[in-house]
C-alpha cells in the first residue's frame, strides 16, 4: 500500500494542478457536444462514466482521498448533467442517400433533345429497322457458346421474331423480343 500511495504522489506532483482539474470536463464537454450534433444519446453514458474514473483518479493523486475530492465529483456530476442537457437541442439530421441521391437527379436531369432528321428516320422505318437490328443480335447470340435455357429461349424468340417477319407485327411484340436478346447478349458480353 505504502508503494502505491508513492506513485499517486509522484504522479501528484509530476502532474499541474489545472491539469488534473480540468483536462476531463473539459474533455466531457467536447464530447457531449459532438455526441449530441451526431445523435449518439447511447455512447454518452459511458464516455462519462469514463471520463468521470479518470478525473477521480487525476485529482485524487492531486489532492489525496479526502473532501476535496468528493466536492469536485459532485461538480463533475452535476457538469456531466448538464452537459446531457445538450441532447435536448435540436440538432438538424442529416438527410438520407436517397433523398441526396433525387436531389442530384433533378439537378443535373436534362431532357434529351432528339434532331427532327433523326426523328423522321425513326417514324418511318421504325419496325422494319428494330426487327432487321433484333434478327442481326439473335445471329450473332447463336454463334455464342449458349446454355441449354438461353438456347431454348434463342430459339423461341427466333420463332417468334420468323412470325413476326412475314405479316403485320405489333410493335409490342418486337420490342420484348429486342429485349430479352439484349438481355442475352448483356449476359455474354457481345
Amino acid at each position: 500500500m505504502k508503494e502505491f500511495s508513492q506513485f499517486l504522489q509522484l504522479i501528484g506532483g509530476a502532474m499541474p494542478d489545472l491539469v488534473s482539474l480540468l483536462l476531463c470536463p473539459i474533455l466531457l464537454l467536447a464530447a457531449g457536444l459532438v455526441l449530441a450534433v451526431f445523435h449518439k444519446e447511447k455512447a454518452y453514458l459511458p464516455v462519462a462514466v469514463g471520463l468521470g474514473g479518470a478525473s477521480a483518479f487525476l485529482v485524487g493523486c492531486e489532492v489525496g482521498a479526502g473532501g476535496e475530492l468528493f466536492v469536485y465529483l459532485a461538480l463533475y456530476v452535476v457538469l456531466a448533467v448538464l452537459v446531457r442537457l445538450l441532447f435536448l437541442i435540436p440538432f438538424p439530421a442529416r438527410g438520407s442517400r436517397k433523398e441526396r441521391e433525387e436531389e442530384l437527379y433533378e439537378k443535373f436531369r436534362q431532357p434529351l433533345e432528339v434532331p427532327a432528321e433523326a426523328e423522321e428516320e425513326l417514324s418511318e422505318g421504325g419496325e422494319s429497322v428494330r426487327l432487321g437490328h433484333a434478327l442481326s443480335l439473335l445471329e450473332q447470340l447463336k454463334k455464342c457458346n449458349l446454355s441449354a435455357s438461353d438456347r431454348l429461349e434463342a430459339d423461341a424468340i427466333g420463332h417468334t421474331l420468323e412470325s413476326v417477319k412475314g405479316g403485320d407485327a405489333e410493335q409490342r411484340t418486337i420490342n420484348d423480343c429486342l429485349s430479352t436478346i439484349l438481355k442475352l447478349t448483356a449476359k455474354y458480353k457481345l
